[in-house]
């Protein structure tokens, strides 16, 4: 279902709030048919629990009742405004194998609940939420690294980045078909990406640091996965991403605390599984876009164009600016138009890679056009990219030169 979609259905949400009464303070009258204990647990748990439970990286849990009531107008505010769960991109226009998206009927229930007295149901049924488990998500992993100890984010620090080298020591070219990622400590570990290293520079910039990791000193090409909580990880079936023989494996974790977690110390070891083939697939292959310096008007138009017959299987974007709309279109020779991806007011400090459910083949001579719409007065804000790249907006192309497909 379309997000469009979805708003006329969150629309008729607001008008049975205005008719039922939506403060949350004082009495409400109950009016919801639905129950925290019989409906909204089960929703909560699936589609939020990865980040808001005890201990998670969002600032509240969902996962109790007691919990979850004080919230009711947040939940109704950020589900109304389709920020939450947090997947941007536009359903039908391109479709993906990691999309995140609150089907109508539960937005629907989340929105009656919310605004119709949010009644906990049958005590007798009170739910238990499913204690967090450090299984792998794609199954056991051919090969499982980590750092040596512990890095510790201290009590004065609210945010950095830290880099982390971690050796692989194949005696022999591999690919890299899946990664898992399993966050040591899950309050504070917001965003991980990782990279292939065959330079050396992350081991030099490893040594020239005294402490656990290194700050600053490595610029890698391209991410060969990025993790955020709740994502769905994605393993490849006929591509793969090289690694060649004595390659390093470099983590890069963006630490960020809450509110609720200022002020406290913590120590993380995240563990990284790598899927690996020994099997000739084909390699992804990559290309940075990235936008003019100065928009024209309130649009930043740029495009590239393909050397060669190509199988897209994914998009990464990067912002500085403060964005309404980023559409990512793919033009053929002939002039026609293919849906790539559509993004409302995506978010900066969210980088998220969109793989496609089935790769877009495009030949030699197509463009991949991309169109950002800035909003009125937006000014920069530098952004560490991903991809050692210097512009107001950036993007990703991933493909294969040959037939690739996604699990």
């Amino acid at each position: 279902m379309r997000h469009h979609t979805r708003w006329v259905i969150g629309l008729a949400a607001v008008v049975v709030t205005v008719l039922l009464g939506s403060g949350t303070s004082g009495h409400t009258a109950i009016a919801s048919r639905f129950t925290y204990n019989e409906h909204l647990f089960p929703i909560f748990e699936r589609q939020c629990g990865s980040c808001h439970v005890e201990g998670g990286v969002a600032p509240m849990s969902l996962l109790t009742y007691s919990e979850a009531y004080p919230w009711t107008q947040s939940i109704r505010e950020e589900v109304l405004g389709l920020r939450m769960p947090p997947w941007k991109a536009e359903d039908g226009f391109g479709d993906f194998a990691n999309g995140h998206v609150l089907p109508a009927h539960e937005m629907d229930m989340i929105l009656e609940w919310s605004s119709g007295g949010y009644p906990q149901g049958p005590r007798d049924l009170t739910p238990t939420a499913v204690a967090p488990t450090a299984d792998w998500t794609l199954g056991t992993p051919t090969m499982e690294l980590t750092w040596p100890e512990p890095f510790e984010i201290d009590a004065a620090t609210s945010e950095t980045v830290r880099y982390f080298v971690l050796p692989t020591d194949l005696g022999a070219d591999r690919w890299v078909t899946g990664v898992d990622v399993i966050p040591g400590s899950r309050a504070v570990v917001r965003h991980v990406a990782i990279y292939v290293d065959t330079t050396g520079q992350a081991r030099a910039a490893d040594e020239a640091d005294a402490g656990v990791g290194f700050a600053t000193g490595f610029q890698g090409e391209q991410p060969i996965a990025v993790w955020w909580p709740g994502q769905s990880a994605v393993k490849l079936d006929a591509v793969g991403y090289a690694l060649p023989a004595g390659a390093d494996i470099v983590v890069r974790v963006l630490y960020k605390k809450t509110w609720i977690t200022e002020g406290q110390a913590f120590v993380d070891q995240t563990r990284v599984g790598l899927h690996l083939t020994e099997d000739g697939v084909g390699t992804i292959g990559h290309t940075v876009m990235s936008s003019p310096e100065q928009p024209n008007g309130r649009e930043l138009v740029f495009s590239h164009t393909l050397e060669q017959d190509v199988d897209l299987l994914g998009l990464l974007p990067e912002l500085e600016l403060e964005v309404i709309e980023l559409k990512v279109e793919g033009v053929r020779p002939d002039g026609s138009r293919e849906p790539l991806l559509l993004i409302r007011e995506p978010d900066t400090g969210w980088p998220t890679r969109y793989w496609f459910d089935s790769p877009h083949s495009l030949p030699r001579g197509s463009r991949v056009e991309v169109t950002a719409i800035l909003r009125p007065g937006a000014k920069r804000e530098t952004v560490p990219s991903l991809f050692a790249e210097d512009a107001p907006v950036r993007l990703l192309l991933e493909y294969s030169t040959g037939a690739g497909a996604v699990n």
